[in-house]
């Protein structure tokens, strides 16, 4: 399905995390009036008759009630027009609790997406996000009981951050059974208060390397469990990149978090053959191997074939096994 996205600049948003700037990646810190966003909408019909509506860029929980209703007023009006399939919204965790689940769920919400961007407690006070991880679980939970899908927003290379920590994220995310997951390394963006503590020296952004090896593990774990990642890396228009600072940002990322993670998972099986579909045929090219065009995606390990969906299950296996380990000693 495909989305319609609003952005809404930091409405909502009580406080400004340490990497944050919403300006800088999205050109503006003022949301569409609802003028603009019909005529958003009628480009968008002329690609497709049917799409779903996803509020983004603030904590849309902690607007008002009567800033809530107009958007959703808004955006129903698209449900009775027989265009539009539901609606999307990103918030806080700490911004959900029963009563504003069941409201929302009643004005057509069918998904929500939580900025989780870590489980660790350290890390998040490190980026001002003001819960904890005990918080993170209480929204999930609040939104299962109110039957609301939801994903998980996670971010790797913030301060405080580690690889144990990042995959710690990513199976904390597969446990609380959220559908969706979108990760992206923190980059240092033009007039974001992580600016001023990487010009004083006190932060280093993750290179470009690294931040492919954590996110190819994370992936890993998450799509081994059934957790669809829809985005790696962060989305920035072109003509928006100047406002980079530092950080590891690739127009193509999450194309080569893809092709880094079969690479692990060859390495790890020590495959003959690899089988792939035309889907995979540009991220199999630098393999080392036999590579045959099927209808499947898998290798052939001593004769015996083993789907991708098993060969990623065994690789994020050991993984946990690797990150229990490291907890316990």
């Amino acid at each position: 399905m495909k989305i319609l996205a609003v952005f809404l600049p930091n409405r909502g948003c009580k406080n400004k995390c340490v990497f944050c700037s919403q300006k800088a990646i999205v050109g503006s810190d003022e949301p569409m009036n609802l003028e603009e966003l019909d005529e958003l909408v009628g480009h968008y019909l002329t690609t497709t008759d049917k799409f779903e509506i996803a509020f983004y860029g603030g904590t849309f929980t902690a607007l008002s009630r009567e800033e809530q209703t107009y958007y959703l007023d808004w955006a129903e009006k698209y449900i009775r027009f027989g265009v539009c399939s539901g609606i999307r919204l990103s918030t806080r965790p700490d911004e959900i609790d029963e009563e504003k689940a069941k409201f929302l769920k009643t004005r057509g919400v069918s998904f929500i997406e939580l900025g989780v961007q870590s489980f660790d407690d350290e890390v998040l006070k490190a980026s001002g996000r003001s819960y904890t991880h005990d918080d993170v679980v209480r929204a999930c939970q609040t939104l299962k009981r109110c039957g609301i899908d939801f994903g998980i927003h996670l971010m790797i290379g913030l301060i405080g951050d580690d690889t144990t920590k990042d995959i710690s994220s990513a199976w904390e995310t597969v446990k609380l059974g959220a559908k969706t997951c979108r990760i992206h390394p923190t980059l240092v963006l033009k007039d974001s208060p992580l600016e001023s503590i990487y010009e004083r020296g006190e932060y280093t952004p993750m290179n470009l390397q690294e931040a492919i090896e954590i996110c190819s593990d994370m992936l890993a774990v998450l799509e081994s469990h059934d957790v669809r990642v829809i985005r790696l890396g962060l989305y920035v228009p072109t003509e928006l990149r100047k406002n980079i600072v530092a950080g590891p940002y690739h127009p193509r990322f999450g194309e080569l978090v893809r092709i880094r993670l079969i690479e692990k998972v060859a390495e790890f099986l020590k495959p003959d053959i690899v089988l792939h579909t035309q889907k995979e045929s540009s991220w199999v090219i630098k393999l080392p191997l036999l590579k045959v065009e099927s209808d499947r995606f898998g290798f052939v390990v001593y004769d015996d074939f083993v789907t991708w969906k098993d060969a990623l299950k065994c690789y994020a296996d050991k993984l946990l096994q690797e990150v229990i380990a490291c907890s316990m000693s």
